[in-house]
């Protein structure tokens, strides 16, 4: 009798069935290991950009430019003398810089000591320039910077120079001991002024007014070569900012740091790209006596509070 060949049909669901689980173990495994090692490292990588950019975005609307606020006591030095001073004082938030020049001849005190500025600076550094100028004029500098005439020279350089200035008469003048001559004509600048020409324009020892000439060009040379620098070079002054910090740090005897300068950059970056022609001076008032030296008047000193925004930062931290 023959035997009844047996159906392969439950053999074929029971095949079947186990590819289809073995397919979904491995589908359910296969999922498993794309989400821990490829989703969730996606999902985490890009919530800390957006939280880095949340962050920067807080941080650019949250820096404050009036805390940036400075006065910086620049001097400028050659072989142990003090041949410039201009008080800097910077206010990112109101995008100016507004100039003090003040003359070597200028009489205050320290500790005791009287004399004018230079002499006081002989005897005690920069310490004693800071504190008499201080005295002098009754503010406060922050920093303070001694550049020496390559340093100026090198920082004048990366400004871009200026050739917006008017000459008040014709200059002529040679230098003895260096064989540096001063020679230009009465009227406007005729080409960029450098470092080494507004250095010699500064110090010139032979104009017809005597030292308030000196002062007074100590501050339109220096509010034309800020608003230059700004109207013309801004892109490169932002760019080199890093390099002009190091050319001061390594060319002058300054107490800025670098934290301390990173500190602020923002907000001179925000000055230089902001504001077209930020700086302006203002010559100080007072009496000049026989000998030639210099008493600010209190009336200025009061004027000065206020060309300053020292008053309203005064009645701010009370």
């Amino acid at each position: 009798m023959a035997r009844k060949r047996q159906s392969q049909t439950p053999v074929l669901i029971v095949y079947v069935l186990s590819m289809l689980i073995s397919v979904a173990i491995f589908g359910a495994v296969a999922l498993v290991l794309l989400n821990v090692f490829v989703t969730q490292p996606k999902l985490r990588r890009e919530a800390e950009r957006n939280s880095a950019s949340t962050v920067e975005e807080d941080t650019d609307e949250e820096y404050d430019y009036a805390a940036a606020r400075e006065t910086i006591l620049f001097a400028g030095e050659d072989g142990g003398k003090i041949n410039f001073i201009a008080v800097i004082r910077v206010l990112p938030d109101l995008k100016t810089i507004r100039i003090l020049p003040v003359s070597p001849y200028t009489l205050s005190y320290v500790s005791g000591v009287e004399g004018t500025v230079d002499s006081l600076f002989e005897t005690g550094g920069m310490t004693y320039l800071k504190q008499s100028v201080e005295n002098a004029f009754g503010i406060t500098c922050d920093k303070y910077i001694k550049i020496s005439n390559d340093g100026w020279s090198s920082f004048v350089d990366y400004l871009g120079g200026t050739q917006d200035y008017y000459f008040p008469e014709e200059l002529y003048y040679k230098n003895e001991a260096t064989g540096e001559i001063t020679s230009f004509s009465q009227g406007s600048a005729t080409r960029t002024l450098y470092g080494d020409d507004i250095r010699r324009i500064m110090t010139y020892p032979m104009y017809s007014g005597g030292s308030e000439a000196r002062v007074r060009a100590v501050g339109e040379l220096w509010a034309s070569l800020i608003n230059s620098a700004c109207t013309y070079n801004s892109g490169s002054v932002v760019g080199n900012i890093q390099t002009i910090f190091n050319v001061i740090f390594n060319n002058s005897d300054t107490d800025i740091t670098t934290r301390s300068f990173t500190e602020v950059r923002e907000a001179y970056e925000y000055i230089v790209s902001e504001a077209q022609t930020p700086a302006t001076y203002r010559l100080p008032t007072g009496t000049w006596n026989d000998s030639g030296y210099f008493t600010a008047s209190d009336e200025f000193r009061a004027e000065l509070q206020t060309y300053f925004e020292l008053a309203e930062e005064a009645s701010v931290l009370e």
